[in-house]
């Protein structure tokens, strides 16, 4: 019974901080700032995240087993996965251009380009997601038994290996090795775009964020298929596992806030309208 309540609890707190801090993130993006292949970034994560929870209801709706929503909230849960593991690779990538190749972003690196990939990474998201809105139907349900499990098993078996290796470990692999080389390159200050820490404390937080609360899902998505355990045992862990990753969406534009020198420099000027003229220059340099 603890388990249930709590979800209730922290859902009801990640609905209301996730709408307001993602929302005003995809408010200031889209209007107040310049448009810079950073802020496309930003605003597509921020939309990510607001889309995710703005499907919370459902959840609620799931656990208290009012209405069957199993397959719109697992398909928008995959969806908010693989696109934010996705987002976050392409992130590290930028960053690590940045530092590299920094000629090469100055005239490459363009608002249109980053637009362009993440075009691409919303189509791939959505393509491994829609495969994922059916696959615990049988699994989650209370009735389920060994033969439904049985029937599924092949297929229920590697999707869940695809979905943590596509959706966990391998980003996880591609984010480490650019993150690695930004983190030596900054402490041997080889480039003086990296003299400040805070582009690279914003990837650091997201990424830990991201692969922390995510980790119980795919512990609990094993559990589910191992014979060990019964589905109908792990249904409420599985869920609260679930609820947990909510709390992920609601940290993300708190880096934002407070580390991203655009939206530091919007709040001083909305703070101070005086210094609206400076703080431009500073976001166009």
């Amino acid at each position: 019974m603890v388990f249930p309540i709590l979800s209730l609890v922290l859902s009801g707190l990640a609905l209301l901080a996730g709408l307001l801090l993602n929302g005003y993130i995809i408010f200031v993006t889209s209007c107040r700032v310049e448009r810079t292949a950073s802020t496309v970034w930003f605003l597509n994560r921020a939309i990510a995240d607001f889309l995710f929870i703005v499907c919370l209801p459902f959840r609620f709706i799931f656990i208290l087993n009012l209405v069957r929503a199993k397959i719109l909230n697992n398909t928008v849960t995959s969806l908010h996965m693989f696109s934010s593991a996705f987002l976050l690779t392409a992130l590290s990538v930028d960053r690590c251009i940045l530092v590299a190749r920094p000629e090469w972003g100055r005239n490459h690196r363009t608002p249109r380009l980053a637009f362009i990939i993440i075009m691409g990474i919303w189509a791939l998201s959505v393509g491994f997601s829609l495969r994922y809105g059916d696959l615990w139907e049988s699994l989650l349900s209370p009735a389920s038994t060994s033969i439904n499990v049985a029937l599924h098993e092949g297929r229920v078996k590697g999707t869940i290996v695809i979905q943590f290796l596509v959706g966990f470990l391998i980003p996880l692999a591609l984010i480490l090795i650019p993150t690695l080389y930004i983190v030596l390159a900054a402490k041997l200050r080889r480039n003086r775009l990296i003299q400040s820490t805070k582009p690279l404390k914003i990837l650091l937080g997201l990424t830990a964020t991201f692969f922390l609360y995510w980790l119980p899902y795919h512990v609990f998505s094993f559990l589910l298929i191992s014979p060990k355990y019964p589905p109908s045992f792990l249904v409420t862990e599985s869920n609260f596992a679930c609820v947990v990753s909510y709390i992920n969406s609601c940290l993300n534009p708190i880096f934002y806030l407070t580390m991203e020198e655009q939206f530091l420099s919007y709040w001083q000027c909305a703070c101070n309208p005086q210094t609206t003229e400076n703080s431009e220059l500073e976001m166009v340099e």
